[in-house]
């Protein structure tokens, strides 16, 4: 069964290493070219490109892109794959904070212009959505029916492994590639104005530029340590992630919040919200919090310093065994491979190493 996967170059090639190929993008590709391939031959595509023509069994698309291709071509079946809650509702909810806050609306971490989100919807056969039922619920109820959720996994060894860190400080991290309003910036500063440094301090990881480098100056009482961006492929990284008893983020608006699952892999209890799209048997051993709720997240904070050696402990061991049974690759690949022969069911795959 020859099929068409349209995703980014950049982030996965099948036959060199792409240059940003450690990050969750590029592992995400990489699992579905490898799932699509034990059904036949697949055509690997940048979402730059623009083939007209094309007449193949299978389609399966990065939302971006999809509403061209699966226009100029002719597939018989197609898969739109959203890596974010519904964008409409992201730009809803979006919008009225980037006024109240005073800071631009992140058009980079949204839909290129041009972007159909209803159309691509209407178009797809299939929707595979990385997230929990919180991502799910954003998406109008009329389109539940075809979606499909997907939980993702990271490169587990990377964190689990011993690097040297002997203490864990009764600290936090916060991880982002950016601090933005998306990822809850204005909450974190708010939240540790009201943190006392002797108490704990967190630890900012990912760029920090203008405006939200003057709103942390205008908050920051000293329980604030930025260290920008640090590459998530790097040994610092890692040590940063170990050091901490504990992750805080506060995330608006997600798809899947990879760092969250390296933080739980690097051992870290995170504070997070529902928005931060980890599977909901995973979500359960956080301490979730509401966004905004500055009152909220700074109770959490003081509930977990609280805990006793024990509880922390007993708490990560949860968390890390949760993960490892609701957000592993082979799972991941299983509920893809259960897609497709869900919309091909005469369709029987070349080659196959686990059982869907």
């Amino acid at each position: 069964m020859p099929s068409v996967l349209s995703y980014f170059r950049d982030y996965f090639s099948p036959d060199s290493l792409a240059p940003k190929a450690s990050h969750s993008t590029g592992q995400i590709a990489a699992h579905l070219y490898h799932v699509m391939s034990s059904w036949g031959p697949v055509t690997y595509l940048d979402d730059g490109d623009h083939p007209r023509g094309l007449s193949e069994s299978l389609y399966v698309g990065h939302f971006w892109a999809f509403q061209r291709m699966a226009t100029a071509n002719d597939f018989a079946a197609r898969v739109a794959f959203y890596v974010v809650a519904d964008p409409d509702w992201t730009r809803r909810l979006l919008l009225p904070l980037a006024a109240s806050f005073g800071v631009p609306m992140p058009e980079w971490d949204l839909p290129p212009s041009g972007f159909d989100h209803e159309a691509t919807m209407e178009l797809s056969d299939l929707v595979f959505l990385v997230g929990n039922s919180f991502t799910l619920s954003t998406f109008p109820a009329r389109w539940h029916d075809k979606i499909r959720l997907l939980n993702y996994s990271v490169d587990v060894r990377r964190y689990v492994a011993d690097l040297g860190v002997e203490r864990r400080r009764n600290d936090f991290v916060y991880v982002a590639t950016q601090c933005s309003l998306r990822k809850g910036f204005p909450d974190v500063v708010r939240t540790w104005a009201g943190v006392d440094p002797r108490r704990a301090q967190l630890h900012v990881v990912g760029s920090l530029a203008a405006p939200f480098d003057g709103m942390l100056a205008a908050h920051d009482n000293g329980s604030i340590v930025v260290h920008g961006f640090v590459p998530s492929d790097s040994d610092r990284y890692v040590r940063l992630l170990q050091s901490c008893r504990f992750a805080y983020i506060p995330t608006y608006s997600e798809g899947q919040m990879g760092t969250v699952l390296e933080a739980i892999y690097a051992g870290c209890v995170p504070i997070t919200t529902r928005a931060s799209g980890v599977a909901d048997g995973v979500l359960e051993h956080c301490v979730v919090v509401e966004p905004l709720d500055i009152a909220g997240q700074r109770e959490a904070i003081e509930r977990v310093l609280s805990w006793s050696e024990e509880e922390y402990a007993h708490r990560a061991a949860l968390l890390i065994s949760a993960a490892t049974r609701l957000q592993s690759w082979d799972l991941f690949e299983e509920r893809v491979h259960a897609g497709i022969k869900s919309l091909l069911p005469g369709s029987v795959p070349v080659t196959r190493d686990r059982q869907a």
